[in-house]
């Protein structure tokens, strides 16, 4: 906690030395690449539901509203609002097919993050397993001093998910059915490269690219090959997904990747200020998304007025 401190203050001592023109950039890619991730995932959406027409702009706005709650809530929080959105602009669906939709719209994710982290790790990029425990992130210092403790629990929680997914399926098909509802747009590969895989490998593209002009904002000199790499940063900080964003891993992993390509400092001013940004604009952009989508916030909803006996009586 200390040494994400230490990064902020030393972020706002260098603030007049960002790029604010690569930084806006950097946004703009941001946010192109959860405008074709939100694509994507209406386009699998329609796949569950051919019968009805799924509104791009509703599932754009439930997914910036979950990207944005995703920003400041731990444990993947946003999700939820993702699915409720949804639902909320699918009336015939059930919650159980749009959560899981949500896994099939993260396969393209399953393969070219390892793929990526597998070459970060080989090229030195990320530091090796020893050396976590050395990081300035404190989420992961106690998993790694008890490497141990931390395996048989994990273990413990996958056998008990194994038993009660097993429990469900048993005993309720139609449950296990809807699952299997959420991948339907699997069985027809073609449409999926079309309408699913190519939207997300345009959003992979915008990535790298936003992640190219945040180095070019903290003039940290990168090419765009280490821009891609450094996307590992956050897909590692997110194995633990306990702190909101990944914040604390990610400015880890951020300062050991660019330890030699810059000052200490340029360094740190990077890794606090990339985050400080995309949250703001997260958070922005997802509270925009659900103000407009639920036209009130939920917390303030009206509660239903008994109606007027004078207007029910006939003059």
């Amino acid at each position: 906690m200390h040494a994400f401190w230490h990064a902020t203050v030393v972020f706002s001592q260098r603030l007049a030395d960002v790029g604010f023109g690569a930084l806006a950039i950097a946004l703009a890619f941001s946010l192109l690449n959860l405008v074709l991730r939100a694509s994507a995932w209406r386009n699998i959406l329609q796949a569950t539901y051919p019968q009805g027409r799924v509104r791009w702009r509703s599932i754009v706005g439930a997914y910036l509203a979950g990207v944005g709650m995703n920003s400041i809530v731990p444990a993947r929080g946003g999700d939820v609002m993702k699915v409720y959105l949804a639902h909320r602009a699918m009336p015939g669906a059930t919650y159980t097919t749009i959560t899981s939709s949500l896994v099939a719209e993260t396969l393209l994710d399953c393969l070219i993050g390892p793929v990526l982290l597998i070459t970060a790790y080989l090229t030195g990029r990320i530091p090796r397993l020893p050396a976590l425990g050395h990081l300035a992130t404190w989420e992961w210092t106690f998993f790694i001093d008890h490497g141990r403790i931390f395996g048989t629990l994990l273990a413990v929680a996958l056998i008990a998910a194994g038993i009660f997914f097993t429990y469900i399926e048993r005993r309720v098909n139609r449950v296990w059915t809807r699952i299997k509802d959420g991948f339907a747009i699997l069985r027809t590969p073609r449409r999926y490269l079309r309408t699913v895989a190519s939207l997300q490998l345009l959003g992979w593209v915008c990535r790298a690219s936003a992640m190219y002009w945040f180095l070019k904002a903290f003039h940290i000199p990168a090419s765009f090959a280490d821009a891609t790499l450094a996307l590992t940063a956050g897909s590692a900080s997110t194995l633990l997904p306990f702190t909101p964003g990944g914040v604390g891993p990610q400015q880890a992993f951020l300062g050991y990747m660019f330890r030699n390509a810059a000052p200490a400092a340029a360094v740190l001013s990077f890794s606090v200020g990339m985050q400080f940004a995309i949250t703001l604009t997260y958070v922005v952009v997802g509270g925009v998304a659900i103000s407009l989508t639920l036209r009130r916030l939920p917390w303030r909803a009206r509660v239903p007025q008994p109606p007027d006996p004078k207007a029910a009586t006939p003059s």
